[in-house]
């Protein structure tokens, strides 16, 4: 990894206001945390796949680590646009301290941050101490060591949500009862943990409240992907990861259900109108994986020739089963575990979702430093081609470590994709 070079990256250029707005949401989010933290209440640190009403129901505002890892990817020291993103500056802290740059980027960014010291030394005022931390067993294996050195760091207690891993060929299989039981026995083991470590006592019917507003959101997030299909696409990458955050981290509040109600009317009129991200859509594109967090201008790449990427698997919303009105927990528990993994129902939902979204190519983020997105990249490109005779091009680099980016290699394996696509739909076209 070359670890001095300039690179040069940029945000992106988004097609609608909500997403424009998004950052707006999450700097509000970030500040009634800290308030919340001022007034005495707790604040936990967590990732992505916890269920996040079990924090908003037992009265703590969250955090979490992975994400903070992203925004500091796009920012740089007091806005000084000849300084290092503030990712590679605290990347920079935890190699010196022995980390691997091997490791995942948002592990290494995070733990520099807090050796750092100083936690408002960062963008957003930083984040506040956590009173504790949650993580999962699930998808990525570094968080349970990640999450174990920062509580040993901050000196804070630490609860893991043991999720079963569930694998099987059909994506969405209803759970069996001894799952459900065993990881209904989890979430309480969750509950008693909060009430040890902060004294506050679960509440069902806030839990219930919380899993109500995520229901009727993950509704709206499923009306936004069907509008997706439209051609012209009305909602591109650039925006589907700008939106992602009120969903994947705010999941269970009233403010993120009223952020995806505006999201999608907004959608919808773009497509009653008959209005695309650009005027003179020719391809579309999906992109594999996560982001580079630090280069989000890549997503309008292609715009200037007609190209468009147009969806992305990632940290879309999946349907759940019916409520069935038990108990928030087991009902919680039944709603974690409806989906499952396996390399063969991975593929055979990326083919459909490429027919349904009318894909013509596809990006593929081959993230060096993150084993779940980069091992299955390749059956990926493999599947693509073979099925549906869509080509695809890999990107080598790190979610948010600019410093893996080689912005010439990138742009000339984009340049050479591009008139791959083009070549075919002029080939198909000679056809017809």
């Amino acid at each position: 990894m070359s670890q001095e070079k300039e690179v040069k990256t940029k945000g992106s250029k988004k097609s609608l206001q909500t997403a424009r707005n998004t950052f707006k949401f999450i700097v509000e989010d970030y500040l009634q945390g800290h308030a919340h933290k001022q007034e005495g209440k707790p604040v936990v640190w967590s990732c992505a796949l916890a269920e996040k009403e079990l924090f908003y129901a037992m009265g703590l505002h969250p955090y979490y680590p992975e994400n903070y890892a992203a925004v500091c990817a796009t920012q740089r020291k007091n806005r000084d646009p000849s300084a290092e993103k503030e990712a590679v500056r605290f990347a920079k802290i935890a190699e010196q301290a022995g980390y691997s740059a091997d490791l995942c980027g948002y592990q290494r960014v995070a733990t520099g941050y807090i050796m750092n010291d100083d936690l408002t030394d960062a963008p957003l005022g930083g984040m506040p101490a956590p009173d504790l931390m949650v993580t999962t067993s699930s998808v990525c294996d570094v968080r349970l060591k990640w999450f174990e050195d920062m509580a040993q760091r901050l000196n804070v207690p630490l609860f893991t949500l043991d999720r079963p891993e569930r694998v099987f060929n059909d994506i969405r299989r209803h759970p069996m009862p001894h799952e459900v039981k065993y990881y209904k026995s989890i979430l309480e083991d969750y509950m008693s943990f909060v009430t040890d470590v902060t004294g506050i006592r679960y509440d069902e019917d806030r839990l219930r409240e919380c899993m109500e507003w995520s229901y009727k959101t993950n509704e709206v997030r499923l009306e936004i992907l069907d509008l997706r299909k439209a051609v012209p696409s009305p909602m591109g990458c650039a925006d589907g990861f700008a939106t992602m955050y009120p969903g994947m981290y705010c999941s269970g509040t009233e403010k993120a259900y009223n952020y995806y109600k505006e999201l999608r009317d907004e959608v919808k009129a773009k497509v009653l109108a008959g209005e695309g991200i650009i005027q003179n859509e020719k391809f579309r594109l999906m992109w594999y994986g996560i982001p580079l967090w630090f280069n989000m201008g890549i997503f309008n790449y292609f715009e200037d020739i007609g190209g468009v990427f147009a969806y992305e698997p990632a940290y879309n919303p999946s349907p759940w089963p019916q409520s069935t009105g038990d108990d928030p927990l087991t009902e919680l528990a039944i709603r974690s575990l409806y989906t499952g993994t396996s390399m063969s129902s991975g593929m055979s939902s990326i083919l459909e979702q490429c027919r349904e979204y009318h894909i013509n190519g596809a990006v593929l983020a081959f993230l060096l430093t993150c084993r779940p997105v980069y091992l299955p990249a390749l059956e990926t490109k493999r599947i693509l081609e073979k099925e549906l005779g869509i080509p695809s091009v890999m990107i080598e680099c790190d979610l948010v470590d600019e410093r893996s980016y080689s912005e010439a290699q990138v742009k000339t394996r984009m340049d050479a994709f591009a008139e791959q696509i083009l070549g075919q739909l002029e080939a198909k076209k000679e056809v017809a």
